[in-house]
């Protein structure tokens, strides 16, 4: 079965942090190929997307395929996640990307943090409520409007603060559902 010998147009590259103990880190390039087909594809020939390593031994040559050029793109990106961390192992080093060794490709370092960051923030202002509420929040006013105010932040923000100077304007008017949606038969009538 045919499939690209050479690397061919380079769409995109990584360079990956290759670690081992006691030694000096060095770089590993990762660059991969536009997508192609056999220059006479038959019925059913798969698509191939070369990737070519370097910097981790002996430069290196893969071919993945797939039933389309996208898939064989994301094969391949799913390859050097997967299969690329256990070949620095078996060499005695890890690779890393901005710090993150478990995802070398869709590494959500930075989304990842903040989406925790918020989570935390939301269950932070619900515990607060719910003390304030099950402690007679009736009978401290002034403490219940404060939690109000930080919940109303907490939702504006989409529990990113509680912070109410960090949120651009955020609405005093009670939250309200959206208006539903007219059928075009009921606006005909």
């Amino acid at each position: 079965m045919w499939r690209p010998r050479k690397l061919g147009s380079v769409i995109t590259e990584r360079r990956l942090k290759f670690a081992e103990p006691r030694k000096r880190a060095c770089i590993v390039s990762i660059r991969f190929g536009r997508p192609v087909r056999s220059p006479r594809p038959e019925r059913g020939d798969p698509w191939w997307c070369p990737v070519e390593i370097t910097g981790l031994g002996k430069r290196s040559l893969r071919s993945i395929a797939g039933e389309d050029s996208l898939q064989a793109l994301v094969l391949a990106l799913e390859f050097v996640t997967n299969v690329l961390p256990n070949e620095a192992q078996r060499v005695g080093g890890h690779l890393e990307w901005l710090g993150e060794r478990e995802r070398l490709v869709f590494a959500n370092t930075l989304s990842g943090g903040l989406v925790s960051a918020a989570l935390q923030n939301l269950v932070e202002g619900l515990t607060t409520a719910v003390n304030l509420l099950e402690n007679g929040g009736a009978r401290h006013p002034t403490a219940a409007k404060k939690v109000a105010r930080q919940l109303r932040v907490l939702i504006t923000s989409g529990g990113n603060t509680t912070d109410p100077r960090r949120v651009p304007e955020p609405s005093n008017k009670r939250l309200q559902r959206a208006p539903a949606k007219r059928s075009r038969s009921a606006a005909g009538r």
